[in-house]
């Protein structure tokens, strides 16, 4: 029987994987990959994105008919790049180093008072368009100010 990726059909978990590295791939919304790429044809089949750190891969198009690599897109990947480049809210354009910097400078370091800070509180949020996991960034940027947290007490 030939696998149509969804597991509530077959009772199965798919494991999608990268096709260069066979490194997990988790899904991504089509139209993530429509807007981040310039391959402009409307998206009809699922995408995933390779978590490899390593990997050049970013996207495979389900049946691996399409890769798309880290030049393929318009934007940085956070988890493919350099450590204190990662782009951890891509609506706004915030940076980690930019969190870090704004954890060090604030008094009260929250999600709303950091995008405060960089002047940044009147961009709209667009996360499937925008993030390469077609995701929120509350998370990684809930994250980012913990990990900021760490550094800044450290170093008190």
């Amino acid at each position: 029987m030939e696998c149509s990726h969804n597991c509530s059909t077959c009772g199965t978990h798919c494991i999608i994987k990268c096709p260069v590295c066979g490194a997990k791939a988790i899904p991504v919304p089509g139209v993530t990959v429509y807007n981040l790429t310039d391959n402009k044809s409307i998206p009809t089949k699922k995408h995933y994105i390779c978590t490899n750190p390593n990997c050049d891969i970013v996207y495979i198009e389900d049946g691996c008919n399409q890769l798309y690599t880290k030049s393929d897109v318009n934007v940085p990947i956070w988890f493919k790049s350099d450590f204190f480049n990662y782009m951890i809210c891509y609506c706004r354009k915030i940076y980690l180093k930019e969190i870090i910097q704004a954890v060090f400078s604030i008094e009260n370091p929250t999600k709303d008072n950091i995008i405060k800070f960089l002047g940044k509180e009147k961009i709209q949020k667009r996360c499937p368009l925008q993030n390469p996991i077609g995701r929120s960034c509350d998370d990684f940027f809930e994250d980012a100010i913990k990990y900021a947290i760490d550094l800044k007490n450290k170093q008190e």
